[in-house]
């Protein structure tokens, strides 16, 4: 199974997944885990890939092109039948919680994209 996360914060992964069974499994070939910044997708020279609400209040927003074009070049990086069989996974709070019914339906995918704001 391979594994491919985006991110803001590329350094803070290596760490909590090169220990414990997860960074055994990466040493023994049965996973991979690849690690991108959001942030090589931006157009400016400060790398920014948030924004303000349009409606106005508090907190910040990612942008979606940052998103759509780092999403867009790991998929076009794999080969075709893995490209057919990726998943990708927006990480939000407001989303489904993660279960076993959950974990085994994703344990059949071969490639799973994982998009982490934070």
């Amino acid at each position: 199974m391979r594994f491919h996360v985006l991110t803001l914060f590329p350094h803070f992964f290596p760490g909590p997944l090169g220990d414990s069974i997860v960074g055994m499994a990466c040493q023994n070939g049965l996973i991979s885990i690849q690690i991108t910044d959001i942030r090589d997708y931006t157009h400016d020279p400060h790398g920014t890939a948030d924004d303000y609400q349009f409606g106005g209040g508090p907190g910040m927003v990612m942008k979606p092109e940052p998103i759509f074009e780092s999403v867009g070049s790991v998929l076009a990086n794999l080969a075709p039948p893995d490209r057919l069989g990726a998943e990708v996974i927006l990480m939000s709070p407001q989303g489904e919680v993660f279960n076993q019914q959950m974990a085994q339906v994703l344990g059949r995918s071969t490639y799973l994209v994982f998009i982490c704001g934070h």
